[in-house]
Formats: C-alpha cells, sequence, structure tokens
C-alpha cells in the first residue's frame, strides 16, 4: 500500500489498517486521527506535522520515524518500536507508551505529560526531559542513563 491508497480509503471511512507495509511512507501534515496501525510497519516513515490522534499503533514498528511537531494525544503505542525516531515539538500526552522503546530516540521539547511509561525503555535517549512529564505513570521504567524509575 502507498500513502495515497491509505488517504484515500482513510477519507473514505476505512480506520483498520492493522499490519500494513509502509516503511519510509510521507505523511506529513496530515490528520489520521483514530487511526488504526497495529503491528504496521512504518519505520523510517515521514510524519511530521501529522495528527495522530488516539492512533492504535500497539506493536508497530516506527523506528527511525520523524515526528517532527506530530500530535499523538491520546494514542496506544503499548509495546511499539520508536527506537531512532526524530521528535521535536512533538505531544505524546495522554499516550500508553507501556513496553515501548525508544531508545536513542531524539525526544527535543517532547511532552509525555499525564502518559503511561510502565516499562518503557528509554535507554541512550537525547533531549528527554523529565519536566515534560508530569502527571506521567513511571514503572520500572529505563531511564536514558540506564536507570530505573518507578513512581506516580
Amino acid at each position: 500500500m502507498n500513502a495515497e491508497e491509505l488517504l484515500r480509503r482513510y477519507v473514505a471511512g476505512e480506520r483498520d489498517f492493522t499490519g500494513v507495509k509502509m516503511p519510509g511512507v510521507r505523511l506529513m501534515g496530515i490528520n489520521l486521527s483514530g487511526i488504526i496501525l497495529r503491528e504496521a510497519d512504518l519505520s523510517n516513515a515521514y510524519l511530521d506535522w501529522s495528527t495522530l490522534g488516539y492512533a492504535d499503533l500497539r506493536r508497530a514498528n516506527l523506528r527511525g520515524a520523524r515526528l517532527g511537531e506530530a500530535a499523538l494525544n491520546g494514542a496506544n503505542l503499548e509495546g511499539a518500536d520508536l527506537s531512532h525516531v526524530i521528535c521535536g515539538q512533538t505531544s505524546l500526552s495522554e499516550v500508553n507508551l507501556s513496553h515501548a522503546k525508544l531508545r536513542k530516540a531524539k525526544l527535543t521539547e517532547t511532552s509525555f505529560f499525564d502518559s503511561n511509561l510502565s516499562y518503557a525503555d528509554f535507554t541512550g535517549a537525547y533531549d528527554f526531559s523529565i519536566r515534560r512529564c508530569k502527571g506521567a505513570i513511571f514503572c520500572e521504567t529505563i531511564m536514558p542513563d540506564g536507570s530505573i524509575r518507578s513512581e506516580g
């Protein structure tokens, strides 16, 4: 599937794209709120300025994706691989990131307010700020320096 087909089907009302394989896809500045991309391969995708609010991205492969200024508020990213993602002013508020991998992710000005970060792995993540995690849940969360954090 390519970007044009996904957008055409999404606009027509289809939401479930479970397991779709779209590495390197360019979906910049697109509103895909409520889309289901569970177990999808979106590695190295360009999702800058996109809206993926309340999207189901459980166990999705977003390794190396670009999420600059993207809005994923309320999304479910449980078990997703976000290793090496590039974020900048990205909103990951009220997101379920339990068991997600964010290894070596670039998280410049990325907010995790009220998010579930239980068992998430931030090993080696860049520009992670605890100040942008107000209300977040930490349970056995691996922090960028390798320490384990549990609270909230």
